[in-house]
């Protein structure tokens, strides 16, 4: 046996080497990550060849068809030199997730809570084909009457006061917040009445369609004021998509009430305003070209608005709904290499970024908005001792979303999941610790510790979480399309890399959540 192979097999464990870390290819070159370290290497050819086995195949060939055993013999001593000097490719298998002492929690609920988000109505004067609170989207919400009281806001509001660091952020949801404007009006004025000696922010998503002047030069007057504006692109695209309740494109009203917004914003819009598009299927060039011409064509607009462009949430759109208005005749993106196919949006916003120059373009904002997360990865000199909980925040920490009734989400995402205190009675350390820690830990570490995704996992409670808590089922099915996307953002990440560095070094300036 190569005495490189030898020394290597007596070190890893190759049974577990597709938990050991992955390979991937730009159209340039290849590299291999290491899930232990988070350290990315160049590979050369051979010993991507050999990485790629370790990795798909937990198998460390002794001959590999076309190497001559010269050229084995170097790629082994090669990695061999790697592990030897970088620790790669030696991650325990049974590692626990960081876990916060009961101590920790309670202060952490009590003095650090970063955001309260109010759910002011569950009414809507919209109907996306596509939202998550429509009848057929089981495990949420439908859109309902039901309405905040000043009671509970105030409530909310007094928690978010009392259990703040020395900044806190009040948010506001729904339904469409704009149906409740004189509540959130109220809201934000005894926020700022009460909160005092602490960086206070406001923030609300909208459809735009409610907005007025007179609403767009009241919330451009409030300091610390954000707003997220869903558009989907030109009339055409979004109307197939978002329409009223009774059925009609919401374009004119939608586009009108960002042109308010803006106006009423001025200078400060560029970073007061952040535009959110949801494209839905089918994913073609042509649709994805015709969003980027559409928001780069509005004059109005700046250009250094941050601009995010995802897919719809998974499974909540119908067969029956989906629009072929843009299929592109066949053309859909999504380049492959070494058998790996990029996601549309990526695949697409990365062909386009690297044929452009400008770094405020439509795309460039796209891309960037997805390296963030690798940019930002864990990277250690040694294999990590612990796991972190995934892409999950510290519940009641991060933030807390107030249902109408006066209830404890982790946030917006979580739909139909237990909750975790009230504003009467505050947050209830036990249930956090029963459902969102325990139970978690429990039921998710033995998969956690088998994938090589694990260091790098977005996965939060928002993807798995039912009225009785986790649902291992629908999760272990979002890993898969997490672990997808991550070999994506590395692609995509290793590829602006190499051709556009000075993207890469901008990134620290982006905010990382």
């Amino acid at each position: 046996m190569n005495e490189h192979l030898k020394k290597i097999k007596g070190t890893i464990d190759v049974e577990r080497g597709y938990s050991l870390g992955t390979v991937f290819t730009t159209r340039n070159k290849q590299y291999m990550y290491d899930t232990g370290t988070g350290k990315v290497f160049e590979c050369g050819a051979n010993e991507y060849q050999i990485l790629k086995s370790l990795f798909e195949q937990t198998s460390l060939p002794e001959k590999v068809e076309g190497f001559s055993e010269e050229e084995l013999e170097a790629a082994y001593r090669n990695i061999w030199e790697m592990i030897e000097t970088e620790h790669i490719l030696q991650i325990s298998p049974d590692l626990k997730f960081v876990k916060e002492t009961d101590e920790t929690l309670r202060d952490l609920l009590r003095y650090d809570l970063q955001q309260v988000i109010l759910e002011l109505t569950e009414q809507c004067n919209m109907r996306c084909r596509y939202c998550i609170y429509n009848e057929h989207n089981e495990g949420y919400r439908n859109f309902s009457p039901k309405a905040m009281t000043w009671e509970v806001a105030k409530r909310a509001v007094e928690y978010a006061r009392d259990n703040s660091g020395d900044k806190v952020a009040v948010s506001f949801y729904g339904g469409e917040p704009l149906v409740q404007f004189e509540l959130m009006k109220k809201t934000i004025d005894y926020s700022r009445q009460i909160i005092k000696g602490k960086e206070l922010t406001f923030s609300f998503s909208t459809n735009l369609t409610l907005v007025t002047p007179e609403i767009a030069a009241y919330v451009a007057g409030v300091e610390g004021m954000s707003v997220l504006a869903s558009i989907d692109g030109p009339e055409k695209i979004h109307d197939a998509y978002r329409v009223m309740s009774g059925g009609k494109g919401s374009f004119g009203k939608a586009i009108q009430g960002l042109k308010y917004l803006v106006e009423a914003f001025g200078e400060r819009a560029k970073e007061s305003i952040v535009i959110n598009t949801v494209v839905c299927p089918p994913f073609s060039a042509k649709k994805l070209d015709a969003i980027k011409e559409f928001f780069e064509g509005l004059n109005w607009l700046p250009k250094e608005m941050v601009k995010k462009c995802d897919y719809v949430e998974y499974g909540s759109v119908r067969e029956e709904d989906i629009s072929m208005e843009y299929a592109g005749d066949g053309e859909f993106v999504g380049e492959e290499l070494d058998g790996f196919t990029l996601d549309a949006i990526e695949g697409w916003a990365l062909t386009r970024d690297l044929e452009e120059q400008d770094p405020k373009s439509y795309v460039a904002g796209i891309v960037t908005d997805k390296l963030v997360r690798i940019h930002n990865r864990r990277q250690t000199q040694e294999p990590c001792k612990d796991l972190r909980r995934n892409g999950c925040c510290i519940p009641g920490n991060q933030r807390v979303y107030v249902k109408t009734d006066g209830k404890f989400l982790l946030c917006e995402k979580t739909g139909d999941a237990p909750d975790i205190g009230n504003v009467f009675e505050g947050a209830d350390l036990e249930k956090i610790k029963k459902y969102y820690i325990e139970e978690y830990d429990e039921k998710s570490l033995t998969r956690c510790n088998e994938c090589w995704a694990r260091n790098l996992c977005g996965l939060c409670y928002a993807a798995c979480y039912e009225a009785e808590g986790i649902d291992m089922e629908r999760k272990e099915k979002v890993c898969g399309a997490h672990r997808y996307a991550t070999k994506g953002e590395l692609i995509s990440y290793y590829s602006i890399l190499e051709e556009k560095p000075e993207v890469i070094e901008e990134i620290d300036a982006v905010p990382y959540y």
